[in-house]
């Protein structure tokens, strides 16, 4: 049994051996074929590799070279550059030098040349100077001789403006007096009225040595006669109430002097005469007074110019005193009267102080001379006239800094009497006006002029 087993084994190892015979003969030839596999796949690699650096090295070449071109070409072009400003540099240089030398060539030709024509100017100089001071001494003495008839003629019309002041004077002055008898005779023909109480009030405006003086006794007596009162003045376009103490405002706000509501005013104004209400007439809507109601409208007249109106009414209810729209008109009618006396005095004063000026004064310098104090009262008197009948207006001026605007027409004619009457050869005319503007209408503060 064991050596049969055994020569069946035989052949089993060699079957064993052969198949380990095949096996690695195609393990070799795998291993073989696998080993050529892996070197072309790695000489594929190595091309590829090759291929991928040269490339990259072409691109690192080419940008480098760009680069270097660049720089080159940037070389060249500031050496360029370079190159034309030194030589434009250098003919610059060349052309100032050549210019230079012309400039001071021709400098030399024109010194020269200046050097003989002042000699020619100066000598043609000293002929004129000496002809010309012939013609100055002789234009001295004219205008010498002129100055002195100027002035002549300016105290000739100062002297004609003063007289007439003083006829001015002596004309209110007899109206003045024409109107108290006139009150007198009145009051005579009407056992109505308090003539006593009436008379006192006259005498008490004629009193009164101002304009505001004479403007506040006539409201307050017209409240005493009648059962209301108030007192206008005219500011411009507009009828501002003069405030009365212990007395209620009739008006809150000014009323156009043209306007409907402003009833008899408007009427006051426009014909300078007593206006009372009544066919048609009516009084001033601020009055509310009632239908069938009595009201009267004074003007207060200077120079002929409505500058006030003087209302009163018998009030929204109740009796009235009999004889008070009399009364009312004569105070009225007496308040202009002693308004325009009290204007043509001073006008005469400040004509007086212009032409002769103040004697007891002692000696001042030239230019604090009689004639400029004159100057400087007149234009004091001018510019409180204004500030007297304009109350509202440079209230408001002040406030707003606008006086010359809101002011210009009575500024305006202002100046204009003021250039009328003052000479134009005296020194300083316009700034004692303007001075009289800044410190009476604007307090001293040039600012509030605007």
């Amino acid at each position: 049994m064991a050596e049969k087993a055994m020569k069946s084994d035989v052949p089993i190892h060699d079957v064993i051996d052969g198949l380990r015979t095949r096996i690695q003969v195609e393990i070799d030839a795998q291993l073989s074929a696998l080993g050529e596999s892996h070197g072309l796949a790695l000489e594929q690699v190595r091309v590829e590799a090759e291929r991928a650096a040269d490339e990259r090295w072409a691109v690192r070449l080419e940008s480098a070279r760009a680069e270097w071109s660049a720089r080159l070409a940037s070389e060249i072009e500031s050496v360029q550059a370079e190159a034309e400003q030194r030589l434009e540099a250098e003919s610059i240089r060349v052309r100032l030098d050549a210019e230079h030398a012309a400039a001071v060539e021709a400098r030399e030709r024109l010194e020269h040349a200046l050097a003989e024509e002042r000699q020619r100017a100066g000598q043609a100089i000293e002929a004129e100077r000496a002809a010309a001071q012939v013609a100055i001494d002789a234009e001295r003495v004219v205008a010498q001789a002129e100055r002195e008839a100027e002035r002549e003629n300016a105290r000739a019309e100062l002297d004609r403006e003063r007289e007439r002041a003083e006829g001015a004077v002596a004309e209110a002055q007899r109206a003045l007096e024409a109107e108290r008898r006139s009150s007198e005779a009145w009051l005579d023909r009407a056992p109505s009225v308090d003539a006593t109480r009436l008379l006192e009030a006259i005498a008490a405006l004629d009193a009164a040595d101002t304009l505001s003086g004479v403007l506040a006794l006539t409201a307050a007596a017209a409240a005493v006669e009648a059962p209301r009162a108030a007192l206008f003045v005219i500011n411009g376009p507009r009828l501002e109430e003069w405030q009365l103490p212990l007395v209620a405002a009739l008006s809150h706000e000014s009323i156009r002097t043209d306007a409907t509501e402003a009833g008899i005013l408007r009427q006051a104004v426009q014909s300078a005469v007593a206006v009372r209400a009544g066919d048609g007439l009516t009084a001033p809507e601020c009055a509310a007074l009632g239908v069938g109601r009595e009201a009267l409208a004074v003007p207060l007249a200077l120079g002929g110019q409505v500058v006030g109106v003087l209302y009163s009414d018998e009030g929204t209810e109740g009796a009235a005193p009999a004889g008070w729209p009399d009364a009312v008109e004569i105070l009225g009618r007496h308040a202009s009267a002693r308004l325009a006396y009290l204007t043509a005095i001073r006008t005469a004063q400040a004509l007086r102080l212009i032409r002769d000026g103040n004697a007891r004064a002692p000696a001042r310098p030239r230019e604090r001379s009689d004639d400029e104090q004159g100057a400087r009262r007149y234009a004091r008197l001018l510019i409180s006239e204004i500030k007297l009948y304009n109350e509202a207006a440079v209230r408001v001026g002040r406030e707003k800094r606008d006086l010359l605007r809101r002011l210009e027409p009575e500024i305006d004619r202002a100046r204009r009497l003021y250039d009328e009457r003052i000479t134009s050869s005296l020194a300083g005319r316009e700034a004692f006006f303007q001075q009289e503007l800044v410190q009476t209408l604007a307090d001293g503060d040039a600012a509030l002029l605007g």
